[in-house]
């Protein structure tokens, strides 16, 4: 038996970088049974998530704790804890470079082995930052390459961007981010809004899709509505520009949502405009909703949408070309219709948690040899 227990941080909820890692160990228990045991270190808010409940009742032990009200410093120490008093397991594993970073001794009384899972590149994304932010970032993250005895990338891109930049080929495995299936089942219309599930950031891209809009409703009577779930450091300059470019009708904006597969469900075709993008999430599930996406052509975006067949890609922050891809897709129901379908097989084959578990095992097993 392989005894793993993994951290996941949710001071302030789930982020999609644990979200991911919850979703791994649930295929991983239902693929392997009794031969692995999973415990999760958390905090109390993120026992409220479906995944996490489906986790915990397919065997899994949860310890969380309680930090409402507590400042960082006392929330980590109280999470290095627990990760201490969960017992001695095989492997941990970190869904975030921060986490392995200040809970490294913690992790190396906890168990044999520490896996990270890593999600982006820091250079892209601490640009905008004040240098110092970017200095210790950066440096916090290349200390986690070296201290980690094995790296699940979320995309071939990431890893290959890190490869070539950093080193650690040889600790690196793409695994991809699996989604959860059965949330986001195929039960909604075809002829909904625009919907976007996304941090309100520069590099989401959102104010590419606004100006896409923007750009529709200049020749066209006929414009979707766009719905935006999420919230971020750019909402007010987001709605800024929704007002400046005449377009705040046609926008809601609905904040951050625990249960973004309601809209995700709704829509008739989801959104992925990004700049960056080492996987993409909401466009997986959008596929397992069935849904067609309009994505950018970048990043692990590329390894998820299949151009004309499960959705369409477009240039990165090129709003003319995001809008005639959007209407492209608006135009036509039944192509809608047959990319949703093409979508969901391409999730259930390739990015649900029991498709993901065998390499996410293959590398605890690696690690575990080392």
């Amino acid at each position: 038996m392989i005894k793993i227990v993994a951290v996941v941080p949710a001071r302030g909820g789930l982020t999609g970088a644990s979200m991911a890692l919850v979703n791994a160990l649930l295929g991983l228990v239902r693929l392997y049974g009794a031969l692995v045991r999973v415990t999760v270190v958390t905090s109390y808010s993120a026992l409220k998530y479906p995944t996490l409940e489906k986790l915990v009742k397919a065997g899994a032990t949860c310890h969380a704790v309680k930090v409402e009200g507590l400042p960082a410093p006392f929330y980590w120490l109280l999470l290095g804890m627990k990760l201490i008093l969960s017992g001695r397991h095989d492997v941990a594993h970190f869904s975030t470079p921060k986490a392995l970073f200040l809970l490294y001794p913690a992790a190396r009384l906890a168990a044999r082995r520490v896996v990270l899972t890593l999600e982006g590149y820091p250079p892209y994304e601490l640009e905008g930052t004040s240098a110092g932010s970017r200095l210790l970032g950066t440096a916090a993250w290349s200390a986690c390459l070296r201290l980690a005895d094995r790296i699940a990338t979320c995309s071939d891109w990431l890893r290959s961007v890190v490869e070539s930049r950093r080193g650690f080929g040889f600790k690196m495995v793409t695994v991809h981010n699996p989604i959860d299936f059965e949330r986001f089942g195929d039960n909604g219309p075809s002829d909904g809004p625009l919907v976007i599930v996304a941090r309100l950031h520069k590099v989401k891209g959102v104010d590419v899709a606004i100006r896409a809009l923007a750009y529709l409703a200049r020749s066209s009577r006929d414009v979707p509505k766009l719905v935006i779930v999420g919230d971020g450091p750019e909402r007010r300059e987001l709605e800024s520009l929704c007002r400046e470019l005449g377009v705040d009708h046609l926008v809601e904006f609905l904040g951050h949502r625990s249960d973004p597969e309601r809209w995700v469900k709704s829509a008739s075709v989801v959104l992925v405009p990004s700049r960056y993008e080492p996987f993409g999430m909401p466009a997986a599930e959008a596929g397992a909703a069935g849904k067609p996406v309009v994505a950018s052509a970048t990043g692990g975006l590329r390894e998820i949408v299949v151009d004309g067949v499960t959705g369409l890609l477009s240039r990165p922050d090129d709003h003319t070309d995001l809008a005639t891809k959007i209407q492209r897709l608006m135009s036509d129901e039944e192509v809608r219709r047959r990319m949703g379908q093409a979508a969901r097989a391409r999730v259930f084959r390739s990015f649900t948690p029991e498709a993901i578990a065998p390499r996410l095992m293959n590398l605890y097993l690696d690690a575990l040899r080392s």
